[in-house]
């Protein structure tokens, strides 16, 4: 399966009148600029205005301008991050190839301006839980963690059995050492 097959998938969550890009071509677009470095709203539509000729040709669009930033800010908004995520893992999983004695590092990292709730005592954060392959020298998988609604350490035990890894070396904090951590498949 093609990354376009997997984002076609994805159900449109938009309304059909006054659609004029096809939301796979939108997420491509995005995809795309974020892999050049380009995050914001209106560097996404300037990679888009400069490449327009190009990406309107091969994503076979049929209008002849660009999404504005106002267009991806909107889709990027109402997007369900939890569906397009499993849609790229699953894709992404047939490219990736977790060998024998492969060295792995799974740690959580704090996305900035995610905030809420900071006036209280405890605050809601968005957290991203990676695992990084030593040997391909890549992030291989990322699950999403909103600090009020579950721990890192219950995210990276759901992480390990999605994994099913066997003969692997795994790295993580010494948050993730307790006496009553699970066991997982292939454990010595």
């Amino acid at each position: 399966m093609t990354l376009i097959e997997s984002l076609q998938s994805l159900p449109d969550y938009r309304r059909s009148r006054g659609q004029r890009f096809p939301l796979m071509a939108l997420l491509l677009i995005t995809i795309m600029a974020m892999m050049i470095g380009k995050y914001q709203y209106r560097e996404i539509s300037r990679f888009a205005k400069n490449n327009q000729d190009y990406l309107l040709k091969r994503l076979g669009l049929k209008c002849r301008f660009m999404p504005s930033h106002v267009t991806i800010r909107a889709m990027m908004q109402r997007l369900d991050f939890e569906q397009l995520q499993e849609r790229f893992h699953s894709w992404a999983k047939s490219y990736v190839d977790i060998g024998e004695q492969d060295w792995l590092c799974i740690d959580g990292k704090a996305v900035k301006s995610t905030v809420s709730d900071y006036s209280s005592s405890y605050q809601n954060f968005l957290s991203l839980v990676s695992v990084f392959s030593q040997r391909m020298e890549q992030v291989i998988h990322v699950e999403k963690l909103e600090n009020k609604k579950t721990g890192e350490a219950q995210v990276v035990e759901e992480l390990l059995a999605k994994l099913d890894l066997q003969d692997t070396i795994i790295t993580m904090d010494a948050l993730h050492c307790k006496k009553n951590a699970r066991s997982y498949p292939g454990e010595q």
